[in-house]
């Protein structure tokens, strides 16, 4: 077998990498880290042949004999899983988007198709087949380009964050694909996940534009200098922040939210309630129903049976408006969606114009309080890394202070400061009714009154904080971090 060597020798890109040198041999898994808009996404994208250095090669050796880079055929030798699965996907269906590139490198229909529903059920979408990859979670999309594109045996293959929206058990099954692969496949994890860097061959963190190699990197993280370069911080249990005192029941006509019996399309029943000023964990498998359970909060979908009351008044389409002024939904991969020309017109879209040119300099102290540079204020979103983004999308919503507040994993793609400072804020805003869906426990265990475990549709436990580890089995059982 050819043994293939990835080349990358003093490469410079704009004003984000600065003389970037690394080998990567083929078999080899790397974890590569780095604050947000460190670069990592754009080294990846170099990689992959999205883009092209400035200055600087990339090359691939073949036996240690050097190819010429604009001869290899690097959409079949570098394989990409970006940070946003939605962007990946072509196929109208799951069955579709699984056998494309496989039926493109010409493999016989038939041998394509059992390819197909073993893969499907490798990653957990047996029986999904025929769905359209836009009716899948955020996790079940990663897990279906992270397959699509491994069938097609890469020589390399990066995943840009491409494991962050899977739950505990999810994740196990595409990193034994990922294994089973190696053998001819390198690997090169982009994370802020220590516990899953910590099962790569190497450690690489970029700093300031240039790459450090750590060696092994359990090693590198017993070091504290290592732990500073990416903001990880030790957090005593005493120092962490206490949870709210748990709320005491209420009269059922104080719920600021109380489905009864209420039946979405049969993907998700609810009986459920919120109390004013709760803090709500919602965890449970990828593809269990808890983005579809925000979104029946703000109308996005409406039941067809049973009720949904907000504030005692039944939820119906002419309501809509009224209820939607106070809330904010911070969904999935947030991202994505922003449209102001820049940072400050994000933050603060929908104000008057005069409003902001009068006090533009006051409004800017909104930046600093979550962590983005002043000069970013002018920058339009598209030119910012996938963390930072978020970010902004966070800000967005964060600066009204609504009065319930809706929020869809989101310290997705944050590094270990990024995630800190978002965390406390959420944490001083005990006035505020918060749904806080994630795969994470510990993402919600200091602040939350309680934690909902949503399966199939259903919220199957619904326990006070206080008792949850009488619990932890079942949450473990679901794929839940704990």
């Amino acid at each position: 077998m050819q043994r293939k060597v990835l080349n990358v020798k003093n490469v410079h890109y704009g004003k984000i990498l600065n003389g970037v040198h690394f080998d990567w041999q083929q078999g080899e898994i790397i974890a590569l880290m780095g604050i947000n808009g460190s670069g990592k996404s754009t080294l990846a994208r170099l990689l992959a042949g999205l883009i092209e250095p400035i200055n600087g090669d990339i090359s691939l050796a073949v036996d240690g004999i050097t190819c010429e880079w604009n001869t290899v055929k690097r959409w079949q030798e570098i394989g990409l899983v970006g940070q946003h699965p939605r962007r990946q996907t072509i196929g109208a269906t799951v069955a579709e988007e699984l056998g494309f590139g496989l039926l493109n490198l010409g493999y016989d229909i038939h041998w394509v198709r059992n390819r197909v529903r073993e893969l499907a059920a490798n990653i957990g979408l047996e029986g999904k087949e025929d769905q359209s990859p836009s009716t899948l979670s955020g996790g079940e999309r990663q897990r279906l380009v992270t397959a699509a594109i491994l069938a097609l045996k890469p020589s390399f293959l990066i995943l840009d964050e491409a494991l962050t929206m899977l739950d505990a058990r999810a994740q196990a099954n595409v990193l034994e694909l990922l294994f089973q692969a190696r053998a001819e496949t390198g690997l090169l994890w982009i994370t802020h996940d220590m516990e899953l860097a910590s099962r790569a061959d190497r450690l690489l963190i970029i700093v300031n534009g240039k790459m450090l190699d750590m060696g092994k990197p359990q090693e590198a993280f017993a070091d504290s200098e290592t732990r500073l370069l990416l903001g990880i911080q030790e957090v005593s249990t005493n120092q962490m922040p206490l949870s709210k005192k748990y709320i005491d029941p209420t009269p059922q006509n104080e719920h600021v939210l109380e489905w009864r019996q209420a039946n979405y399309e049969s993907r998700l029943w609810l009986n459920n309630f919120v109390r004013p000023g709760e803090f709500i964990g919602i965890l449970g498998p990828s593809g269990s129903g808890k983005t579809t359970l925000l979104e029946s909060i703000v109308g996005l979908i409406l039941p067809t049976e049973g009720q949904l009351l907000v504030c005692g008044d039944q939820i119906t389409k002419a309501r809509l408006k009224t209820m939607r002024r106070k809330t904010r939904l911070v969904p999935q991969e947030a991202g994505e969606y922003l449209i102001g020309r820049s940072v400050y017109h994000e933050i603060y879209y929908g104000d008057p114009r005069r409003e902001l040119k009068l006090n533009k300099q006051e409004k800017l102290l909104i930046l600093e309080e979550f962590g983005i540079p002043l000069n970013y204020a002018d920058v339009a979103p598209e030119h910012l890394s996938g963390g930072e983004r978020q970010k902004v999308a966070l800000t967005a919503a964060l600066r009204t202070r609504p009065e319930l507040l809706l929020l869809d994993e989101p310290l997705l793609g944050l590094d270990a400061t990024s995630r800190a400072g978002i965390q406390k804020l959420i944490s001083t805003w005990e006035d505020m009714t918060i749904l806080y869906v994630t795969h994470d426990l510990s993402e919600v265990l200091p602040y939350a009154d309680r934690l909902w475990l949503v399966e199939k549709g259903k919220v199957v436990l619904d326990c006070s904080i206080q008792c949850w580890e009488e619990h932890r089995l079942q949450f473990r059982a679901a794929g839940v971090r704990c």
